[in-house]
């Protein structure tokens, strides 16, 4: 999996088991940090959940089945996902192969290796507390963990579950709500630090919700593969403003224009024609409104992440199994300087990729009803002559 994001003022960029710090406006790569070959060198242990009264009663029989095998201490460890704090002093990577979070101390030239925690399945999803103390992982089976940031010997708390696989989770800056999205076409709205309570959900879509962004304290944006973008009042759940996507939605990237402007990126299931481009805007009248900027072509490419940087916008793609690196040709946006962008592929040319299956997040739907009806149709008929 590879991760593209923007930390002012950094580009960062992470594919197998390498993530560069680079600035794009003057071309210098800040840092390189390689993920550890072997993470039981590095005090990773079997996975262990903090018990106390608010959660699930943990036996000694579940946390045995979390310890991993002798043929998946082996695997070969790759990154999932990649966050930095919002204080620029945490980098948080999660790996699989050997399913861990790792933390490293940020420096301005390198990065320290300072916790090495398992995670009880592989993530899906990750977010920094906005006071960088603490950070959520979700999983592949629904489950949200916070990790302490602060106390790194800590062992994590079972937060939240849902009953599928969750794509996206964001932590309001007030840390008052948690908010996930799943493959069961929900958003859920979860009270902190009493996550037994759930505030709401945000309900409309109609098939896996992909992405999230939050606009403002109390708007939420969505995208989902039911091609729709919708934009939410997340506190009192309800549906502000929809617009039709041309094809499913995979993820969204968000800038902020202004106080009541914002822009954002939608990555799209379909060849070619990948990336849309939104404004949404507020007004004392009308409310929030969405309309569309435009729609970009990348033929012979397969996008697979994007992210906005000040006015650009920087997309991370697959041609012939390998990394390539471009940026959206926007009218707003400054000329990107010459050759910057080859120089920092050269740093991932050894590294092969190939993309994730994203036909396997549409559920299948079997009509075994159909049929029944058709032979109960004729039965009647031939009672009745």
């Amino acid at each position: 999996m590879t991760t593209i994001f923007y930390a002012e003022p950094e580009l960062v960029v992470a594919l197998n088991s390498k993530i560069v710090f680079v600035n794009p406006n003057d071309l210098q790569i800040f840092k390189e940090v390689f993920i550890p070959e072997d993470l039981t060198e590095h005090g990773l242990k079997p996975f262990t959940l903090e018990e106390n009264h608010d959660e699930v009663e943990k036996t000694d029989e579940k946390n045995s089945k979390n310890q991993p095998t002798e043929s998946e201490s082996k695997e070969k460890v790759n990154i999932q996902h990649v966050s930095l704090s919002p204080n620029g002093q945490l980098l948080a990577v999660t790996t699989s192969g050997q399913k861990a979070l790792l933390l490293y101390q940020c420096r301005l030239e390198h990065a320290k290796l300072v916790s090495v925690r398992s995670l009880a399945r592989i993530s899906s999803a990750l977010t920094f507390a906005s006071d960088s103390s603490k950070l959520l992982v979700t999983d592949k089976t629904g489950d949200c963990y916070e990790y302490d940031c602060i106390n790194m010997s800590s062992v994590p708390r079972l937060l939240l579950g849902h009953l599928s696989i969750v794509y996206d989770v964001l932590w309001t800056a007030d840390q008052k709500f948690i908010i996930t999205c799943d493959r069961d076409e929900k958003i859920r709205i979860t009270n902190y630090p009493k996550t037994y309570e759930i505030h709401g959900y945000c309900l409309g879509h109609t098939e896996f919700v992909s992405g999230l962004a939050l606009l403002s304290h109390d708007a939420l944006v969505s995208v989902s593969g039911d091609k729709s973008l919708r934009l939410w009042d997340y506190k009192n759940c309800k549906e502000q403003a929809k617009i039709d996507l041309p094809a499913p939605g995979l993820k969204i990237s968000h800038r902020k224009l202004s106080e009541n402007s914002h822009q954002v990126a939608v990555l799209l299931y379909q060849p070619n024609e990948s990336v849309a481009i939104y404004n949404i805007n507020r007004t004392e009248t009308s409310g929030w409104n969405i309309s569309e900027h435009v729609v970009l072509n990348f033929p012979e490419m397969c996008i697979s992440n994007l992210c906005f940087a000040k006015d650009r916008l920087y997309l991370a793609a697959i041609v012939d199994n390998h990394l390539q690196l471009s940026v959206a040709n926007l009218p707003e946006s400054s000329p990107v300087p010459d050759n910057w962008l080859d120089m920092l592929q050269e740093q991932f040319q050894d590294d092969i990729w190939t993309p994730e299956d994203v036909s396997a997040r549409f559920k299948k739907h079997f009509d075994n009803v159909s049929d029944y009806l058709e032979r109960k149709r004729k039965r009647i008929e031939e009672t009745q002559k």
